[in-house]
Parts: structure tokens; sequence; C-alpha cells
């Protein structure tokens, strides 16, 4: 394989942009002299071609509400598979690929068939670690979704699939080493790329004066990011009603989309605190450190119930880190570890309803000596450890030309 002629086809289950991990992915392959393509959905009026920052993307249309009911149907029913095989191998096809990436488990076994019989190579991207992951998730534990769950085995898709793959990707070591021991996949195999910011993105140069201002007498709490049962955010709505007493200008400003069955505003207003949380819908990347800068702590306060959550670290604790702000996690346990060894935040006890509240009572106390300290620790750890995407994506780097060589 000539690397100037390499054509890296990406398969993503989703309407991109945005989707920051595929899209840097997809940056750091063009910036090597990749050609990447990118195959998705979408469901609104988008256009089926496009050229977006050197990534070529092919669209198809979907409706948004059947994707939402065929999608956690792929392994029970053969209708969503369908729709997606005729898009991909005419992806494939037309644009003469040599590598397919495909982004988290699903359709994994569809790439297969197309690298068999177009001679490509598999990379196998985990951004979650599927079988545990979805699961839990809200949709697979209604009363329909368990009896989806019972029709269709994750993990032995998984362990059929992965085995599979030139290359596997997983975000963090504890999780790479699940996937040698629990899923049986070649370590050579295996690489880890964590899902860090970009320095020129996470700055302070970067930050609107005005989003600083707007916000300037308000004790804001800040979250970005998915919104669903598994992310923690009853923990701080819970505490919101406590912390009003203490701290009269306490805000919860929250951003990102919820899920079908979680909606953040809904349970706010069931606890009586609508009053104290702002939702500003969805954050393009560009606008998350104004901010994060306009906050006095971030939060990602999962309840640490799977073993997915406990072995890794979400991209949201890094942007928050090299914005140099106080962060509040749970005891999931290598964010855990990650915030309280480092001293650049704090790790609360989610399943304890006053846990949430009591520390940030604390931290508001003495809130400039205490985000004065966080602020230097945040520095230091910045300077000492790899936690910028131009750091961590280097071992994919490495690997695509391993995988161009062989």
């Amino acid at each position: 394989m000539n690397k100037d002629k390499v054509k890296v086809g990406m398969i993503l289950e989703r309407d991109f942009p945005p989707d920051d991990r595929p899209e840097k992915e997809a940056l750091s392959l063009i910036a090597e002299g990749y050609e990447v393509h990118m195959l998705c959905f979408t469901w609104q009026d988008r256009p089926t071609k496009e050229n977006y920052k050197g990534i070529k993307i092919t669209r198809f249309p979907i409706n948004r509400t059947l994707y939402k009911k065929l999608s956690p149907t792929y392994l029970a029913f053969p209708i969503y598979k369908y729709v997606w095989k005729q898009h991909i191998e005419n992806f494939v096809k037309d644009n003469n690929l040599d590598i397919i990436h495909i982004h988290d488990l699903p359709m994994t076994d569809i790439v297969h068939q197309m690298a068999l019989k177009y001679g490509c190579k598999v990379v196998c991207d985990q951004h979650e670690y599927w079988s545990d992951w979805i699961v839990k998730t809200a949709h697979y534990n209604s009363i329909p979704g368990k009896i989806i769950k019972a029709l269709g085995n994750w993990k032995k898709y998984e362990k059929q699939n992965l085995k599979k793959a030139d290359l596997v990707i997983t975000v963090t070591d504890p999780l790479k080493e699940n996937y040698i021991t629990e899923v049986g996949i070649d370590p050579q195999k295996l690489i880890t790329v964590p899902n860090t910011p970009t320095r020129t993105i996470f700055r302070k140069e970067n930050v609107d004066p005005a989003i600083v201002e707007k916000y300037k007498n308000d004790f804001v709490i800040f979250y970005a990011g998915a919104m669903d049962i598994l992310r923690g955010l009853d923990v701080v709505i819970d505490a919101l009603s406590k912390l009003e007493k203490h701290i009269p200008n306490i805000k919860f400003l929250v951003a990102g989309r919820f899920s079908n069955r979680f909606n953040a505003i809904d349970i706010a207003k069931e606890k009586g605190v609508e009053h104290l949380l702002e939702y500003i819908g969805w954050l393009d990347v560009e606008q998350l450190p104004s901010y994060i800068a306009a906050a006095k702590v971030c939060v990602f306060t999962p309840h640490a119930t799977r073993d997915e959550i406990n072995k890794t670290i979400a991209t949201k604790i890094y942007q928050y880190l090299a914005m140099h702000k106080p962060i509040i996690t749970s005891q999931a346990k290598m964010m855990h570890d990650f915030v309280v060894d480092n001293q650049i935040g704090f790790a609360i006890d989610s399943e304890d309803k006053n846990a949430f509240a009591d520390c940030l009572i604390g931290l508001a106390e003495n809130y400039g000596q205490n985000s004065k300290s966080i602020e230097q620790k945040s520095k230091q750890l910045i300077e000492t450890q790899n936690i910028f995407w131009d750091q961590t994506v280097k071992d994919m780097i490495e690997a695509y030309a391993r995988l161009v060589a062989s």
C-alpha cells in the first residue's frame, strides 16, 4: 500500500458533524497524508455529499424517530442491518477504500463482509466498552427493551467481530486489558487512544468575554455532554435545593442533548428547582472553553455501577482540566483517582444524597484559595502528562503506518 494513496473510510452511526472524536481522528489522518471518507446518516436537510475540513462525507437520509426505534434492534431484527449493509457496500466500492474504520461496535459484522469482498483492512474503534455499556442504558431496560436485549447477545457479537479486526482502538489501558482477557483480542492488535481535547481549542485565548460576563454574578456548576440516566445529572439536581440555602446565586448550567427517556428540565421541575437550572442546548466543541471559563466548578458524577465507567476517563474531564477548573466527579475509579490523586478537584459518593452538596459548599466557602490551588495543580499536570490530542493520537498514527506497511 502506498500511503500517499491510502483511502480510509470511516463509518459512523451519527449525523455528522458534530462528533468530536471521529473528527479529531479523521483530521489527524488527513494531516499524515491519508484520504479520509466518512459514511453517516442525516435526519436534517443536509447534502448527501460534502467536503468538511477535508473529510469527504457521504450521507443517507433517515427518519430520526425511526432511527431511535430501529437502532437498538440491530441484533434482533434484520431491517436496520439491511439498510446499513446497502450503504456500506456502495461506500466501500464507490470510493475504492483500502481501510474501513468503524466507530463503535454495531455494523462491525457488515464491515468484515465488505473487507473480505473488497480486500480492505479493518479498524474497530471502540468509544465505549459496548457490551457493558448498552445493557445499562434506559432504552434497554424498558419493557420492550428487555425483550430486544434477550433476543441479541452483544457480548457474543463483540467477541466474534473484534477478534477479526486488523486493529482495535480503545480509550484507556484498563479497558485494553478487558479486551485482552474478556474478549480475547491479540494484544498486538490493540492500542489505547485516550479521548483528549484539542490543544488549539481549549485555551484561554478562545474564551468569549461576553459569556463570562453573562454569568459573572452566578455560582455556575457546568456540565456538557450526553444526558441520560447513566451520567449522574440527577446527583447534581437533587443537591440544588440544599445548595441554594448556602449559595443563593447557585446555577446548574447544562449543555448537550437529552436522551428519549431522560430530561433534566423535567427532573428539576419535579424537584422544584427548575429556576436553578439553565439548559443552553447543544454546544459545538469550539464554544465549550467559554462556558467552562464562566463556571466555578465543572462536573461529571456518573453512578459507578458498571465496569466500563470505572475504567475510563471521559473527555469532559480532560476538557475541564485544560481550562484549569475545579472538577467534581464520582467514585468511578479511574476518574476518581485521576482527579483526587492529582488534586484537581473532588470525588463524591453519587449514592449519598448529601455528598455533592456538602462537597460544593466546602469548595465555595473558600473558593478563591481552593480554585487557585487547583489551577496550579492543573498547570503542573498539563506540563507532566499527555492530556492533549496531538500527544495521545501518536499511537494511532503509528498503528496506521504499520497497517499500510503490512
